[in-house]
């Protein structure tokens, strides 16, 4: 059932998927906040072709950006096995619309996508999280280096990467499913605990923190992240892992919970 959008939404979703059907695609599928309810204004829209077609493009049609991403049924499922992408992509198609399944691919996949676990990919889940923690080893070296040095736009840089990564690396160590990006730092700072959550936010400098503070911050990230992961490591990996984590001890500065 298709969901009760505004008509210029339903108009210019209406003329995209008759051209999509004639460019020779088997199924359309709508998703993201315009399924879920809570687009505004300047939300675009977001359709999937099933079909081989560009990954994605952008279109204005009636005022409208719309994103349509060409998948075959084979990426849809690699990214429901990939733990980077399952998080966001599982319930984005759990909650999707039909607008078009001349095959009856799309239905299959959405009921894979209601039937899938974090268990199913368990072993890639763990080692996921393992390689993404020791590799942002080195932003940690490398933030606490700019700080050093005086180098701001690198450190800068460099907290960015920690800020926007570290969120995503715990999301999936918890096992958190997200239907938006917008939520995702939010469910990950409740899963966290209120430190996580303080320093997130002095990290992403929220309340206009300086840029000392809000790298000392996300170093402060990495020094939580670790030890919750510590179990999915190897050895190799625990030990660059374990330097990191001292340096950033070193240099970070907890940020008060109940600020």
């Amino acid at each position: 059932m298709s969901p009760a959008l505004p008509q210029r939404v339903a108009t210019a979703v209406a003329a995209t998927v008759a051209d999509l059907v004639d460019r020779g695609t088997s199924g359309v599928l709508l998703l993201g906040s315009q399924v879920r309810g809570d687009a505004h204004e300047h939300s675009d829209v977001n359709l999937v072709a099933l079909g081989d077609g560009p990954d994605y493009g952008l279109r204005q049609v009636h005022e409208l950006l719309m994103s349509v991403s060409w998948r075959t049924p084979e990426s849809v499922l690699a990214a429901f096995a990939n733990p980077r992408e399952a998080g966001g992509a599982v319930p984005g198609w759990r909650n999707a619309v039909i607008l078009h399944d001349a095959d009856g691919e799309l239905a299959t996949l959405v009921d894979a996508a209601g039937s899938w676990r974090w268990s199913d990919i368990e072993a890639r889940r763990r080692t996921w999280v393992a390689d993404e923690v020791t590799s942002h080893a080195e932003e940690v070296h490398r933030l606490v280096g700019s700080l050093a040095l005086g180098r701001r736009t690198s450190a800068a840089v460099n907290r960015n990467l920690l800020a926007t990564q570290l969120p995503m690396i715990a999301a999936v160590h918890q096992q958190i499913l997200y239907d938006s990006e917008h939520r995702l730092f939010d469910l990950v700072a409740a899963a966290m605990g209120p430190r996580w959550l303080a320093s997130q936010q002095a990290a992403l400098a929220l309340h206009a923190e300086a840029l000392d503070e809000s790298c000392r911050a996300a170093l402060d990230l990495y020094a939580m992240l670790t030890p919750a992961v510590d179990d999915y490591l190897t050895p190799d990996q625990r030990a660059v892992a374990a330097s990191a984590t001292s340096l950033a001890l070193a240099n970070a500065r907890p940020v008060q919970a109940n600020r």
